[in-house]
């Protein structure tokens, strides 16, 4: 088995190799490239999805599982083809595997890790697929921008932390609680360099930008992805997020070195530009400063480069939908023709910290940015730009968007003083000992928000709830799992109660 930090410094090699132009022909050790970080998938149970895998010598592949945190889901492996897989007409990445999995009905909603067995080798991709029942017509998302984690570190550079990880962990038991279908994050996740001892503004101190000194671009993104010393990152959200690069999402090459920016992400994140057909919907991310300005963005009309080929064939194989949304980083290139042409409803992005809302070409195609969630040296102008994200709420063909919601009301404090503005707390230890439970939803944002999540761990049996609608429950060795919908308005407090049945 291949231990994470050698196979990231593996990656690393592979990103020096990039620039220098030798990645064309060059494959990894065995590694999961979709679904992976940036790019994770959404499957309905019952359904194909398809992995792209890099196999290293062409080992037999033993079985594909999904591992969630009460339940275990093993994948009907229906085909694997060998060949040349391009993920990345820019930088021409590739895999030599293309497996396509069935997910049998039935099975339990929720975050997976995927998980590829061959030649006693195990390769993880960290809750990297979300399970669902179905593509419901109604669905959400949260949008966030400009985490900028990694901007400044908290200890020494081998064994210290992000600060911005502080506050996005809080976001994240907001967002839990909320329950979105899925998390759009546009751009500017890391920085591009490191400060440490910063001053009480968040700015002075010492800064570096070369690769070779710690902390590495590795350390950056498992700051981002998986958190550190304690704090969660965004695959603690339970539900699938997905980031789009932003010009700050690259380290340890100069800005100018497109090919290698760009093969830098392939090997940490995975795929830059890609499409996500969800009920009606069709989302599409796409990368505006990271490739290079001519062949890959071209300086004008974005969409008639390499990534508008993507996304046109993305539209074209799964269809227009009835709604379409673009995620990217930069508030100030926007393909218009491309947005007339496939009557793009709505642009969402980041770059600006301040929270904005305009319109432009003929469908007319809403733009709009949240403010941001963590952002280092931010602290003096934090009640215009901190703290905040957007919730974007979808019916077939219409959408509606929240106004910037701030998820603390504190957020310039220190961890243990921030004050959440969304709160779940349960009467009883939520541990699988009780065979009833109590759980208070408290909502202070100014802002009704339908479907809140709660997850009931209670003895095996069978239950009844009040206060809110059983998701779906299902076992888990001693334990049986339910989950509950609710409802919950603006500044009201919410009861919900288990116990079982009879």
């Amino acid at each position: 088995m291949i231990r994470p930090f050698t196979k990231y410094l593996f990656l690393s090699l592979l990103c020096l190799l990039s620039a220098t132009g030798f990645a064309q022909n060059f494959i990894p050790a065995g590694s999961i490239v979709y679904p992976f970080r940036a790019s994770p998938a959404i499957v309905k149970t019952g359904t194909q999805f398809h992995i792209l895998y890099n196999n290293k010598g062409q080992y037999t592949i033993d079985s594909i599982v999904l591992k969630g945190p009460y339940s275990r889901v093993k994948l009907k492996i229906d085909s694997i083809s060998k060949g040349r897989f391009e993920y990345d007409s820019y930088t021409t990445m590739y895999t030599n595997n293309k497996i396509w999995v069935t997910v049998p009905a039935g099975k339990p909603e929720d975050m997976y890790d995927l998980m590829v067995y061959a030649a006693g080798e195990v390769e993880l991709s960290r809750r990297s697929v979300k399970l669902v029942r179905e593509f419901a017509a109604k669905h959400s998302f949260i949008h966030i921008s400009d985490t900028h984690v990694s901007r400044n570190w908290v200890g020494p550079a081998d064994n210290g932390f992000a600060e911005e990880l502080q506050l996005l962990d809080r976001f994240i038991t907001v967002a839990n609680i909320i329950a979105p279908d899925l998390v759009i994050v546009t751009g500017d996740l890391i920085h591009d360099y490191t400060r440490f001892n910063k001053d009480a503004r968040g700015w002075g101190g010492d800064t570096i930008k070369g690769y070779t000194k710690l902390p590495t671009i590795e350390e950056k993104y498992r700051n981002y992805f998986e958190g550190a010393k304690g704090y969660r990152g965004v695959q603690a959200i339970n539900a699938p997020v997905f980031s789009v690069p932003g010009n700050h999402d690259f380290y340890g090459m100069k800005e100018d070195n497109h090919p290698a920016k760009a093969s830098q992400w392939n090997a940490l994140c995975g795929i830059r530009v890609s499409g996500l057909a969800y009920a009606g919907t069709r989302f599409m991310f796409i990368d505006d400063y990271l490739g290079d300005p001519v062949k890959d963005i071209p300086n004008k009309k974005p969409m008639s480069g390499l990534q508008g080929k993507k996304l046109y064939e993305f539209l074209e194989s799964n269809g227009p939908g009835q709604l379409r949304i673009m995620a990217q980083h930069r508030h100030d290139r926007a393909d218009t023709a491309f947005l007339n042409q496939q009557k793009v409803a709505l642009i969402v992005n980041g770059h600006i910290h301040t929270p904005h809302v305009d319109t432009l070409g003929k469908t007319p195609t809403i733009r709009m940015r949240p403010g941001v969630v963590a952002r280092s040296g931010e602290a003096h102008r934090w009640e215009q730009i901190l703290g905040l994200f957007r919730i974007i709420r979808i019916d077939g063909d219409k959408f509606e968007f929240s106004e910037p919601l701030r998820f603390c009301s504190n957020p310039i404090e220190a961890y243990d003083k921030i004050k959440l503005n969304l709160t779940l707390t349960y009467k009883s230890g939520n541990t699988g000992l009780s065979v009833n439970n109590e759980a208070i939803i408290d909502n202070k944002i100014p802002a009704d928000l339908p479907g809140c999540r709660v997850r009931f761990v209670m003895k095996k049996g069978n239950y009844q709830v009040t206060g809110g609608k059983i998701r779906q429950q299902f076992d888990s060795g001693k334990f049986s799992i339910v989950d509950v919908d609710t409802d919950v308005n603006a500044n009201t407090i919410k009861k919900i109660s288990i116990k079982l049945k009879g």
